[in-house]
C-alpha cells in the first residue's frame, strides 16, 4: 500500500512539472511561444521592446539590441547587432539568445524565420493602443519571470490613461492636424497609437479614416480640413515649421497661433512614456480649447464617450 501511494505521488509530481516549469505566451501575430523557463538572454529588435523590458525590471536580460534603443540611458551600453530593418545574423547567433522579441512591421521577416530555424523562440510585438501596451508589458513579465513588476507597471499605465479618459469624456472636439513629416507632408490615420491619443484627448483628426497608416498629403487637403490646432514632434519638424504654416492665415490654427510640439519618443514609441505624451497632448488641446473659447475639458458639448484607447464606447 505504501509503495503504491509513493508511486502515485511520484507520477503526480512528474506530470505537474511541465505545467510548473513551462511558459506559454501568445504574441501579437497569434504565435504560441513556449519556454521551459523564463528567458535569460534576450535579443530586443526594436526600441520600444528594449524600453518596456527595462520598465518591468528585465533590462539586464538583454544581450543585444538595435540602433535607436536609447532609453533608459543604461540601454546605450547594450551591444548593437544592426538596425530594426536588418541585423547581423552572425552576431545575433554569437550572443546565444534564448528569446528574440521582434517588431514585425520593421524587422525582416526572412531573418526572423532564420532565427526560428535555429531553434530560437521569436516573440512578435506590435502594440498599437494603450490596452496593447499594458498587455505587452504583462506578456513580457510572463516571459521573463517578472510578472509582479509587469503587473504593477501595466496597472500604473491603465490608471493614468483612465484618468485622461475621464477628464476628457465631455471635452469639446478640436480639429487637429498632426504633422508626422514635412517633406513630403505626412500625417497619421486613426489606427495607430497617435491617432488613439488624439481621440482620447478630444482631438478630431480629419484624416483618421485614411487607409494608409501614414498618408501623404497635399497642402490643399490640410487647408480644406481647416485645422484649429497643428501638432508635430521634436524630431520631425524643421526649425521654421510654424512659419511655413503662417503662409495660410485663413487657418484657425494660424490665426490663434495654436502650434504645439511634443517629444517624438513619447508619441511614437509604444511604452509607458506614451502616457507622458498623451498627458502633454491633452494639456495642449485643453490650452487650445481655452483660446478657441470652448472652455476647459468637460465644459464643452457632450461627445461620444471614449475609452482609454480613444475608441468610442
Amino acid at each position: 500500500m505504501c509503495k503504491k501511494y509513493i508511486f502515485i505521488k511520484l507520477c503526480g509530481l512528474l506530470l505537474s512539472l511541465p505545467v510548473l516549469a513551462g511558459i506559454e505566451v501568445t504574441d501579437d501575430a497569434g504565435h504560441s511561444i513556449r519556454l521551459e523557463s523564463p528567458a535569460r538572454r534576450i535579443l530586443s529588435l526594436a526600441p520600444h521592446v528594449t524600453e518596456n523590458l527595462f520598465s518591468i525590471g528585465a533590462g539586464e536580460l538583454i544581450v543585444g539590441t538595435v540602433s535607436y534603443s536609447d532609453y533608459p540611458p543604461e540601454a546605450l551600453s547594450i551591444p548593437r547587432i544592426g538596425n530594426y530593418e536588418r541585423i547581423s545574423l552572425e552576431q545575433a547567433l554569437a550572443l546565444a539568445p534564448d528569446l528574440v522579441i521582434a517588431w514585425p512591421p520593421g524587422n525582416d521577416a526572412v531573418q526572423l524565420q532564420r532565427l526560428r530555424d535555429f531553434g530560437i523562440p521569436v516573440f512578435e510585438s506590435d502594440p498599437n493602443s494603450f490596452d496593447d501596451i499594458a498587455l505587452h508589458l504583462r506578456r513580457l513579465g510572463r516571459l521573463t519571470g517578472r510578472d509582479e513588476t509587469a503587473e504593477r507597471t501595466a496597472r500604473e499605465l491603465e490608471a493614468r490613461v483612465g484618468t485622461l479618459a475621464a477628464q476628457h469624456r465631455d471635452a469639446a472636439p478640436v480639429r487637429v492636424f498632426y504633422q508626422l513629416w514635412h517633406e513630403p507632408l505626412m500625417t497619421v490615420n486613426g489606427s495607430q497609437l497617435v491617432g488613439r491619443m488624439l481621440r482620447l484627448c478630444g482631438g478630431r483628426n480629419s484624416f483618421a479614416e485614411q487607409s494608409e497608416v501614414a498618408p501623404r498629403l497635399g497642402v490643399e487637403a490640410v487647408l480644406a480640413a481647416m485645422p484649429e490646432v497643428i501638432v508635430t514632434t521634436t524630431e520631425e519638424a524643421p526649425a521654421d515649421w510654424r512659419e511655413r504654416w503662417r503662409r495660410w492665415p485663413q487657418l484657425p490654427a494660424v490665426q490663434l497661433d495654436l502650434f504645439y510640439q511634443l517629444e517624438a519618443d513619447w508619441m511614437h514609441r509604444a511604452t509607458l512614456r506614451a502616457v507622458d505624451g498623451a498627458e502633454q497632448l491633452c494639456r495642449d488641446l485643453d490650452d487650445a480649447r481655452e483660446k478657441l473659447g470652448y472652455g476647459a475639458a468637460g465644459a464643452g458639448a457632450r461627445q461620444p464617450a471614449v475609452d482609454r484607447n480613444g475608441e468610442a464606447n
